[in-house]
């Protein structure tokens, strides 16, 4: 999405085994969407079929949502003043950002991308120290309310400046169409990850529930806890992974910016993982969740259906984890 790049190679670590024997699971990697991808599914089709299809699918979100792309559509849009038409994708993407956008409070906003390019952790990483001045020069262009779909399906921009980034959301909107092309081909047991944004159905080759587990976000060597998923999605954002230093000033930079003032991370927050019925609604949620009061941000996440959230926050290495009130039921 924008504001917030997600911290993926420590999120969800797999834990799962598949064996190569006559039990049709197929294991698919790959490179896409500036990390990495597995897939492990059962299937009759051959592994080559099935990773066309995956990569195409991640072609289309390119072209569609790719910042890096210079004629990408969310290129245009960002490059451009007037309203720029876009395809089904970033239609589903931005409708889903609104609703985030409000359920919280503003702490999920696409718009914040012009952020993340002042700190450097954009398209452009030649950037100068930064200053409230500056900060406050480049909130004038946040805010989702500034911009909207028309009739004609264009985005329209209230003033000049403004650049949307769906880095936050787009691997989970991702692994959503990937599941949605495994059912199509009539695959009921398999499991999705895209840079740590995840989703299983069914069981695995040992015709179990999949397990993953959440790592330890203090000691990395080791796992927080280990969860059973099945039909459901999870998404974790962490802090101390992704970050830039600036040169001149030697201060260091989150990868989470704040939507609201503009500024740098800075909380007691280690990750934020959240277990939902998409990947697409559990990635926007674990990069807000980051920003958020973790208890006023429970209180939320209990009012919506079909999404649980475990936030851990440590002071002086020891680790407090704040749940809703479904995680341990819907994880278990």
């Amino acid at each position: 999405m924008n504001f917030l790049l997600k911290f993926f190679s420590f999120l969800s670590l797999l834990i799962i085994s598949c064996n190569n024997d006559s039990s049709n699971y197929k294991r698919i990697q790959g490179d896409a969407l500036g990390t990495t991808y597995k897939v492990i599914v059962q299937s009759e089709l051959n592994s080559s079929e099935i990773k066309q299809s995956i990569d195409s699918i991640f072609e289309v979100v390119n072209n569609s949502m790719s910042t890096y792309r210079t004629n990408s559509i969310i290129s245009r849009v960002n490059q451009s003043q007037n309203p720029v038409e876009v395809d089904i994708h970033f239609i589903e993407v931005f409708k889903k950002s609104q609703e985030i956008w409000n359920l919280s409070n503003g702490y999920f906003d696409p718009t914040a991308g012009s952020i993340v390019n002042l700190y450097g952790m954009g398209p452009n990483t030649n950037v100068q120290s930064i200053n409230r001045y500056k900060i406050d020069s480049v909130m004038q262009h946040v805010g989702l309310d500034k911009v909207y779909l028309d009739q004609q399906n264009r985005i329209v921009k209230a003033k000049e400046g403004i650049y949307i980034d769906f880095n936050a959301i787009a691997k989970g909107y991702s692994v959503d169409l990937i599941k949605d092309l495994l059912i199509k081909i009539n695959s009921e047991n398999f499991l999705i990850e895209v840079g740590g944004e995840l989703i299983t159905m069914g069981k695995n080759d040992k015709n179990k529930k999949w397990k993953v587990a959440i790592q330890n976000p203090i000691d990395l060597t080791s796992y927080y806890s280990e969860i059973s998923l099945d039909g459901m999605a999870l998404a974790t954002s962490g802090n101390y992974r992704k970050f830039r230093v600036d040169s001149q000033t030697g201060v260091r930079y989150a990868h989470i910016v704040n939507p609201i003032n503009g500024e740098s991370m800075t909380n007691n927050i280690l990750s934020a993982s959240v277990v939902s019925s998409s990947c697409i609604e559990a990635d926007a949620w674990a990069t807000s969740l980051m920003l958020m009061d973790p208890k006023e941000a429970t209180k939320i996440i209990n009012n919506i259906p079909d999404i649980e959230v475990l936030i851990l926050t440590g002071i002086d290495d020891q680790i407090t984890p704040i749940k809703s009130d479904g995680w341990d039921l819907i994880t278990r």
